[in-house]
């Protein structure tokens, strides 16, 4: 099956004759069997590359072109089969989003301003000036099919007008006959929760117009989400810090951990030592794909009072007393 031509150049169906252009010349310089000598398949990617370059290149092949479908047999790169429609299906639409870590947590609605390819309304998308009236096709005399074949003459659709009988001289100057124009508008998007940095959401259909009336591509939402000053997020699962006095991590407590949906009460049982991790299941981020939530793990710290004044200094002198072995059995130094 041969590949989409504007996937062999690397640039969308919307792509400008100097970014086909561009595009070609670098792939040219990459694979030009003059440098690329011992290369098998540099003149296959070379001669493809150019193939490519000379039908987008051409306004009147490149209109052809676009006027098929990605279903007649060429793979717009589209992560599942589209169905057949007038024109090529407009390429995806990427926009990166800012969120705080308590709307990933929740998940929010938002106002999405997009910039991107839509119908042409000054030509309906048909992509001809307005008046101008299609010709009949010169190369197949308007019928919409020609002859081929050597040994054994059969009838294919004409290449010229892509079997419509017509052609259009006179482009919209609106969409420089493609049929599509830049524009902007807003879209309601709701992002689930448990979006982290790097995830991405997609919305069908809500991407670029395709030229010629092809449907749209689809909509990316890519998330940035920014840090929180007490958690560490590791996927869905989030790490913190609590503080905690001698006395409580001699004879335990029970103390409040902030926790994504209000505060958590952790048990800290008698003896706790300091960088002790406790695990509290399904306090940390809600899934991405909405089954359950990650684990919130809160590592205690034992805050060591400082300061204090000679009253304390000398009940502390009794505890160590009173208190059993040093920790380190009596072999360290004095």
């Amino acid at each position: 099956m041969r590949r989409d031509y504007y996937a062999v150049l690397g640039v969308g169906a919307a792509a400008s004759a100097a970014q086909i252009r561009r595009a070609y010349q670098r792939l040219a310089r990459q694979y030009s069997p003059d440098v690329n000598l011992w290369e098998r398949d540099a003149r296959a990617l070379f001669e493809e590359a150019a193939e490519a370059y000379r039908v987008l290149s051409d306004p009147m092949a490149r209109a052809v072109y676009d006027r098929r479908p990605a279903a007649d047999g060429v793979s717009d790169g589209a992560d599942a089969p589209r169905p057949r429609a007038s024109g090529r299906r407009g390429d995806d639409l990427r926009v990166p989003v800012e969120l705080s870590f308590q709307q990933a947590v929740t998940g929010v609605a938002i106002d999405l301003p997009l910039d991107r390819f839509s119908p042409c309304a000054t030509c309906r998308s048909s992509g001809a000036a307005h008046g101008s009236e299609p010709e009949r096709c010169s190369y197949c005399g308007g019928l919409g099919t020609v002859w081929t074949g050597r040994d054994a003459l059969r009838s294919d659709r004409c290449p010229a007008c892509d079997g419509s009988g017509a052609s259009v001289r006179e482009p919209c100057s609106s969409c420089r006959g493609r049929g599509i124009a830049p524009a902007r508008s807003v879209l309601r998007v709701a992002l689930p929760p448990g979006m982290d940095t790097g995830s991405q959401f997609r919305i069908a259909d809500e991407g670029h117009s395709g030229p010629f009336g092809g449907p749209r591509g689809d909509l990316v939402v890519a998330a940035r989400v920014h840090d929180d000053p007490e958690f560490v997020r590791k996927g869905d699962n989030l790490y913190c810090d609590v503080p905690i006095s001698i006395v409580e991590a001699v004879l335990g407590a029970r103390v409040p951990v902030r926790g994504v949906e209000g505060d958590v009460d952790l048990v800290i049982p008698p003896g706790t030592q300091s960088g002790q991790v406790f695990r509290l299941r399904g306090r940390g981020m809600p899934r991405l794909s909405g089954s359950g939530r990650g684990d919130l793990y809160a590592t205690t710290r034992v805050d060591v009072p400082r300061g204090i004044d000679v009253r304390t200094q000398e009940l502390f002198r009794e505890l160590g007393r009173l208190l059993p072995a040093a920790p380190r059995g009596g072999n360290g130094r004095s």
